[in-house]
């Protein structure tokens, strides 16, 4: 909570605390560890509301509390953030209360963060220590789903998706906000992201400015640039219900979702101020080469329809096609290693064998790096 202070109620004020104690209610209704905390937290919220509602009603000075917020914070009751989770190991669970810490110390707090378990093996309730964070549970379904069921529950107005390791940068809510303010026409706009490595230092590589565009489809399409991850965007509620949330094609949800976005409405970027922070490891599910390429083929099988017999659209078709391919092919072979590596023999056959239908020129290489990867284990 805020410092409380002697101080004029401005009606604004009295209506976010009771906002505030209806928000900490709701979060008690979920399991949490730290329950008698923040049942305390909620006793206060209460014990502000009741003072600010007996203090004057107009003119004078009140004699009971409000609340007096550092200068450069506020609330935007129109923003939700919804955070798909899948933690399976206790450092998963570090970077995931990480990621939710970068949202605390927003300079605009969103309205809600929406955390959607999506079946983690370990708990992830131990995590969710800050106030008006709310929980929910589901079946290991996916990503897209884990999504759409935070979607589905979120009061906002606008969203974030923001992945479980990553990083929401402090001014990210204000500055999505004010692109919105500016350029009204958008139906979702993107700022500059920063990247990081999976111990969370810096990279040795610049990361490119977003383009400056309003349609992106073609854009997006042909793989000229892209969008990561999720949260360096924020998208307008109406543009997510029409193109019905994310569908799931197991990989490449996102740009899917994207795609349907981008065809059908305008987009603003920016690159400045910077609005999240991206963590690049080799684990990602985006390595996986053969769940990519069948992922990525069918986005793509999606959008011919909207493209054919339009030269540009098709020729942006083809090369971000043509470019994706070629991507998840290069995993393929990082992923015949990997499996070699870890005795995985059944999945490595089978990767290899994709392989060599797939890029049959570079199986020499994949199955040389694998036997220099079992050669060194053996040592």
């Amino acid at each position: 909570m805020y410092v409380a202070q002697a101080d004029g109620i401005p009606t604004e004020v009295l209506n976010t605390v009771r906002e505030k104690r209806q928000q900490l209610e709701r979060f008690l209704t979920t399991a949490v560890p730290r329950k008698r905390r923040l049942m305390n937290i909620a006793t206060l919220a209460e014990a502000l509301a009741a003072a600010l509602t007996a203090a004057p009603a107009a003119g004078g000075q009140a004699r009971g509390l409000s609340l007096a917020r550092p200068p450069h914070v506020s609330i935007d009751r129109r923003v939700s953030v919804i955070v798909p989770a899948f933690i399976t190991s206790p450092r998963q669970a570090e970077l995931l209360d990480e990621t939710l810490q970068t949202v605390a110390r927003q300079t605009v707090e969103p309205f809600e963060v929406i955390v959607v378990d999506d079946g983690s093996p370990l708990d992830v309730t131990s995590v969710l220590s800050a106030p008006f964070t709310r929980m929910l549970k589901q079946a290991n379904t996916g990503c897209a789903v884990a999504r759409n069921t935070g979607i589905r529950a979120s009061g906002g107005d606008f969203f974030i998706f923001l992945d479980a390791d990553d990083h929401l940068l402090p001014g990210a809510v204000e500055a999505g906000l004010r692109a919105f303010a500016e350029h009204p026409d958008s139906a979702f706009v993107v700022g500059a992201r920063e990247e990081m490595t999976y111990e969370g230092g810096p990279v040795p590589w610049s990361v490119p400015p977003p383009p400056r565009e309003t349609r992106l489809y073609h854009t997006l399409l042909g793989f000229d640039w892209y969008i990561i991850p999720p949260s360096s965007a924020m998208f307008r509620r109406q543009a997510v219900e029409t193109v019905g949330g994310f569908r799931d094609p197991w990989g490449a949800d996102d740009f899917d979702f994207y795609l349907e976005v981008a065809r059908r409405y305008p987009g603003w970027c920016y690159d400045s101020p910077a609005v999240t922070r991206y963590r690049r490891y080799s684990t990602s599910s985006s390595r996986d080469g053969e769940r990519m390429l069948r992922s990525i083929r069918m986005v793509y099988a999606r959008q011919w329809p909207f493209v054919q017999g339009d030269p540009v659209g098709e020729a942006a078709f083809r090369r971000g096609l043509e470019q994706l391919e070629e991507i998840f092919r290069e995993c393929l072979v990082e992923n015949v290693e990997d499996r070699v590596r870890l005795r995985d023999w059944r999945r490595a056959v089978r990767t290899a064998a994709l392989l060599a239908r797939e890029a049959p020129r570079r199986l020499p290489t994949a199955l040389g790096r694998a036997a220099r990867a079992l050669g060194t284990r053996a040592a």
